[in-house]
């Protein structure tokens, strides 16, 4: 984890970066066991596959995943094919990194109370399958295939 490392703040953990990250960079790759079955830990990647880190332990590089905080204006996405998570804009050392839940997870498998603050924050983050389709099309350059795939459908 030569770009980040997860940090404690002052009661929860995250993850920052350790030095400038431009613009369309690959922050990490996503490694961890796949499962059938969400919780609020895991990564969906697939329509019926989550990804879990192979450890709950803040400094396995491989776990840094699962301390990756929300925002509803995430500085950070998934590219779920490539299993990297890509800089969306330029992010500054000791800035926080965040991604979109609702740009992998179609329905939250625990449902949260945003406190992220920005402009646009959802309030309650459920799952890609619950916003509007304005904020759908707002996310259609950070969505995973499989929720695009599912939207589709519809």
């Amino acid at each position: 984890m030569n770009k980040i490392k997860v940090a404690r703040k002052a009661h929860y953990f995250c993850v920052i970066a350790t030095k400038k990250i431009l613009k369309g960079e690959i922050i990490l790759k996503l490694q961890g066991n796949a499962s059938s079955f969400p919780d609020k830990y895991s990564i969906q990647t697939g329509e019926k596959e989550h990804l879990f880190p192979f450890s709950e332990n803040p400094q396995d590089e491989s776990s840094a995943f699962r301390f990756i905080n929300h925002s509803c204006s995430p500085n950070s996405y998934f590219d779920v094919p490539n299993k990297s998570l890509i800089a969306l804009k330029d992010i500054d050392i000791n800035e926080e990194v965040f991604f979109h839940y609702c740009s992998t997870e179609y329905e939250m498998a625990s449902p949260f109370q945003c406190l992220c603050g920005t402009a646009d924050c959802l309030i309650e983050i459920k799952g890609f399958r619950y916003l509007s389709a304005e904020k759908k099309k707002e996310l259609s350059n950070q969505l995973a295939p499989h929720l695009k795939k599912l939207e589709h459908r519809k």
